[in-house]
Parts: C-alpha cells; sequence; structure tokens
C-alpha cells in the first residue's frame, strides 16, 4: 500500500532532528506512527483527522526539543574536564587550575619593565593570588588532591623533591663538601653528561616520591586508576619554577612571559582532549618546546650580563641548561602511562573509553 501523507510528513519531519537522534529512535518512531495511522483509519476519518492534528501539533515542539537538549549534549562535551572522572570543572575550581601559572606570569611582570609602573598595585595583586594559592593547597590536601588542585598541588611535589634531593646529595658528601662534590668539569661535553645524570636521579627520586604519595591518599590513587593522565597534571606543576627562577640572568621577560603562556596553553589543552594519549601530548609539547625557547633567551642575552665578561666561552652551556632538564620532566610526565599496563583503564559513564 501507498504510504500515507501523515506517514510521509513525519518521515520528512524527522530529518530536522538531530543525527544521532534520529538514528536512535527515527525507524521506531516512523513504525509507531504506521500503526497508529493504520489503528485510525480503521476508525474512520474522523480519528485520522484527531491523529494528524495531535501529530503534526507536537511535532515542531520535539523537534525544538531534541535540538536544544543536542546543544546542551555538545555544549557540555566542550565543558573544561568533561572527559575526566570527576566530570566538567566550575568556573571556581577552574580559576585555581590556571592560578599557579597566574601567579608565575604576575611574578614575572612584577620583575620586568613592563610591569615597573604599577609596581604597588602588581604586587599586591601578587600578594591576593599567592593567598589564594595557599589555600588551593590546604583544601586540595583535605580533600584528596582533586583534579583542579592538581598544578598548585605539583607545586608542592616540585618543592619537596628539590628539598629531598639536596638532602641526599648532603647526607652522601657530607654539608662542608656538597658544593665541591657537585663542582662542574671543565668539559661541555662532560658537563652535558654530569647534568643528564644528575636528572636521571632525579626522576628516579620524584618517581618513589609520587609512588609514596599514591599510597597515602587512596582517593587519589583511585582517580588515577580511573585516569592515569591526571597524575601527568600534578606533575606539570613541575615545569613552572625552572621557567620564573633565572635570577642570575637579566633581560628574559619576554621569553619567560611567552613559556608561561605556552604551559598555560598546555593545561587547557588538557582539560579539554577527550583521550588521555591527547592530554598527554597536550603537556608534553609545551614542556618541550618551553625550555627551547627559554634557551633561545639565555643565548640572545647572554651578552648583556654583566658577569658575562670573562665566562664568554660558557655562553653555549649556560644556554643549554633548560633544554637538558626538558628530557626528565618528559620523562616524569610519560611514567603514569604504565598505569595502563598495571591496572585495567576504568570506562567512563558516557565519556571515554580506554
Amino acid at each position: 500500500m501507498p504510504e500515507h501523507w501523515i506517514t510521509r510528513i513525519y518521515r520528512t519531519g524527522l530529518v530536522l532532528f538531530p543525527a544521532g537522534y534520529q538514528e536512535e529512535y527515527g525507524d521506531e518512531l516512523l513504525y509507531a506512527i504506521r500503526m497508529a495511522v493504520e489503528q485510525a483509519r480503521r476508525r474512520g476519518w474522523i480519528s485520522v483527522a484527531r491523529l494528524a492534528w495531535r501529530e503534526l501539533r507536537d511535532l515542531p515542539g520535539a523537534i525544538l526539543q531534541a535540538q536544544l537538549k543536542e546543544r546542551r549534549r555538545k555544549g557540555m562535551k566542550i565543558a573544561p574536564g568533561y572527559y575526566l572522572p570527576e566530570g566538567p570543572i566550575e568556573r571556581w575550581k577552574l580559576a585555581a587550575v590556571f592560578l599557579p601559572f597566574a601567579v608565575f606570569l604576575l611574578g614575572v611582570l612584577v620583575f620586568s619593565p613592563v610591569g615597573s609602573g604599577v609596581q604597588g598595585l602588581t604586587l599586591g595583586a601578587g600578594v591576593l593570588l599567592l593567598g589564594l594559592l595557599v589555600a588551593v593547597w590546604a583544601i586540595g590536601l583535605v580533600q584528596g588532591f582533586p583534579t583542579w588542585a592538581l598544578p598548585a598541588l605539583g607545586l608542592v611535589v616540585a618543592f619537596v623533591g628539590g628539598v629531598f634531593k639536596y638532602a641526599t646529595m648532603v647526607l652522601k658528601y657530607g654539608l662542608g663538601n656538597v658544593m665541591q662534590a657537585v663542582g662542574w668539569p671543565d668539559s661541555i661535553y662532560q658537563r652535558v653528561i654530569v647534568a643528564l645524570a644528575s636528572q636521571l636521579y632525579f626522576v628516579v627520586l620524584m618517581a618513589l616520591l609520587v609512588g609514596g604519595l599514591l599510597l597515602i591518599v587512596p582517593s587519589f590513587r583511585q582517580r588515577v586508576r580511573q585516569d592515569w593522565s591526571l597524575l601527568s597534571l600534578l606533575l606539570y606543576g613541575l615545569a613552572l619554577p625552572p621557567i620564573l627562577f633565572m635570577d642570575e640572568f637579566h633581560g628574559l621577560e619576554l621569553y619567560q612571559l611567552a613559556s608561561l603562556l605556552l604551559l598555560t596553553g598546555g593545561a587547557w589543552l588538557f582539560l579539554i582532549a577527550p583521550r588521555r594519549q591527547q592530554r598527554l601530548l597536550a603537556l608534553l609539547l609545551p614542556v618541550v618546546l618551553a625550555p627551547v625557547l627559554m634557551s633561545v633567551g639565555m643565548y640572545r642575552v647572554f651578552p648583556a650580563q654583566p658577569w658575562a665578561g670573562g665566562v664568554a666561552a660558557y655562553r653555549l652551556w649556560e644556554s643549554i641548561q633548560p633544554v637538558l632538564g626538558a628530557p626528565a620532566l618528559a620523562a616524569l610526565l610519560c611514567l603514569p602511562a604504565l598505569f595502563i599496563f598495571i591496572n585495567k583503564p576504568q570506562r567512563h559513564e558516557g565519556r571515554e573509553g580506554i
């Protein structure tokens, strides 16, 4: 039998529904309307007219409702943190994610010619941000390392790791001989070897430190089992201090700002990337590119340093030191991926699989 005109109109109206809605419900709705039309035809033309009025009256509203629902769903999927275990991150928590980057950006402005004109105001904002950072540390520790506090807590991990590293050197060499024990050889090639060996030692130390952290914070360990990229986000905080603490160099402000903006962009891409591997890549690229940018800046400003006259031969050595630290940090960011072999990742409802 030829298709009834009510069914044809309804089929045409289905085209206006979202594609996912059509795939999921289209055949079922057409079958239901065909059955309703067949029953109405048996009862007479009045029943057919009532059915046509009811269905065609409700169709525009159903289309609008489905489109709005689809828009909300798509908007939710691009919300920062949607693909992470704790779901989308609220605005004030999103501000906490980027608070460490804001503190370091402001720290660069305080000591740069750009910020010298309003240094009092800049210092006041810096004190306020530092107070908020301390609050994030406290709340983050109490709540068991939530996602929004991980970059800030990564600074604490970096500080603790640095203290442990220095304490271990003191115990090994003795307080009076520390500087002599870590003295640099004359050859740049030998210096690079020593620096890389020191970075390897730092990777092992930080891996042990983070392993201990996972043991004493079971709630964070459970979230890392669900999504190991959270641990990479925590370790991402280690990339911030080396950018700011270049106190013996002057004139690096623009390079520092550019590097910090790169790191900030990486954190944003981490929050919106749908897959763990993509999130890891979002962190790795800035961790590699920012030190390269800093090395270029140090090489360019080296001749302008007041102390550079007698050590000009070591211009290359001084400028490549940020790059020498990049492999260690990149390795630390990749280590959490081992969880995929140790623990079978759990699927997030309605979000990401493996």
